[in-house]
């Protein structure tokens, strides 16, 4: 590779470091506040199904992350 070749590529994957970091805490954030409204719901059954919701959610997201970041580095 040439130098500037391996910039762009330094630059490209850093940049994609930034662009799973910011994803990460978008859907971070649309989780808690899931998790808030499970909370507050009035029905324990709707309680179990948005906090089931939030939980998968949470699980998917962190498998898709650790694979991107895998694939990045």
């Amino acid at each position: 590779m040439t130098d500037t070749t391996f910039a762009t590529a330094e630059q490209v994957r850093e940049y994609g470091k930034q662009a799973i970091g910011a994803y990460e805490q978008v859907v971070k954030s649309a989780v808690d506040f899931e998790k808030a409204a499970a909370d507050a719901a009035p029905a324990d059954w709707i309680k179990t199904a948005i906090g089931t919701h939030a939980s998968f959610v949470a699980e998917v997201n962190a498998a898709y992350v650790g694979a991107v970041r895998s694939a990045l580095n």
